[in-house]
């Protein structure tokens, strides 16, 4: 049940921090751009977590569940493509950079939290 708390507190101030990391360097009209890919990454990225968590937990769906959450993903970045960049509802390659960046920044804080949850939080140590 922790679990289910962390990370979309996690996902969220992965969101907030790049986004104030990002906001003195960009231009008036790219700000909107920054923010809108940002919060298209983390609705994505928190939907998919949550429809396929169940399959994460169960072996003969783990693979698909992978694979959905990317197929979800790809999907996304083409249909905001097509309506944010190519419609001019957002300039287009500060909108697609941030998307795309937020979404790796906030699936590798997923798998930082899954390794947690499998693991009990400990990481095996080198030798």
């Amino acid at each position: 049940m922790r679990h289910i708390r962390t990370f979309p507190v996690t996902a969220i101030i992965v969101v907030a921090v790049g986004s104030l990391v990002a906001w003195p360097f960009l231009a008036g009209g790219v700000h909107r751009a920054v923010v809108g890919g940002a919060i298209l990454a983390l609705g994505t990225q928190m939907a998919t977590h949550f429809l396929l968590m169940g399959w994460r937990n169960r072996n003969d769906r783990f693979v698909t569940a992978i694979l959905a959450a990317f197929a979800a993903r790809v999907a996304v970045v083409v249909l905001s493509v097509v309506v944010h960049a190519l419609a001019g509802l957002a300039e287009p390659i500060p909108f697609l950079l941030s998307l795309g960046g937020f979404l790796i920044a906030l699936l590798l804080a997923e798998s930082v939290h899954e390794h947690r949850r499998f693991h009990g939080g400990a990481v095996p140590a080198e030798s």
